[in-house]
């Protein structure tokens, strides 16, 4: 287990739409305990923590010394905007953070269209009901036709339980054809 942003797409409100309750909520907290990692890892806040440092998505977001944080900065905030557009109580603040976004990069954290294939591959494994409800159907055909490729920190789960992973293959294929059925 680890820290984890979820990103089935470039634009993060579209990502927070997509998202169930349960991952929607913890969100809103792992981007910012990846913020505070990012920062603690430039040394620019030294209180003596030392977890998640190394993680993968944390090494993506802080880019060489070169963190994306205002963008995620702008991940955090879609994702509260869609926890409370669902009736939810935000209890959670960038803060202290705002003022660390200067020391970053203004660009966008890249991610590539393998990545987009990749987060929905594990969204649709954590939750397939929800998910084949979700995301586009050509979106799930993309992630049945196409073999998991791994990504450090994304998708690692897949890799670990591939048995159970081909059993969902089969349970998303039947979900799909449940749906033709319906039309």
């Amino acid at each position: 287990m680890g820290t984890q942003t979820f990103r089935p797409y470039r634009d993060h409100h579209r990502c927070a739409r997509v998202l169930d309750e349960r991952r929607l909520g913890k969100q809103r907290i792992e981007a910012k305990q990846i913020g505070y990692a990012v920062l603690r890892r430039m040394g620019a806040i030294n209180d003596g923590r030392r977890g998640w440092l190394n993680h993968p998505i944390v090494l993506k977001w802080f880019n060489n010394g070169h963190p994306y944080l205002t963008d995620l900065r702008e991940y955090f905030e879609a994702m509260v905007r869609e926890w409370v557009n669902r009736g939810h109580t935000n209890t959670v603040g960038w803060g202290e953070l705002n003022a660390y976004c200067k020391l970053g990069s203004s660009l966008r954290c890249p991610l590539t269209h393998l990545e987009e294939v990749e987060y929905r591959r594990v969204l649709i494994f954590k939750d397939p009901e929800w998910y084949t409800r979700r995301f586009e159907r050509d979106e799930v055909e993309e992630v049945l036709s196409t073999e998991p490729v791994y990504i450090d920190g994304v998708n690692g789960i897949l890799f670990r339980d591939s048995h159970t992973y081909r059993k969902l293959e089969e349970r998303i294929r039947s979900i799909l054809n449940g749906y033709k059925q319906s039309l």
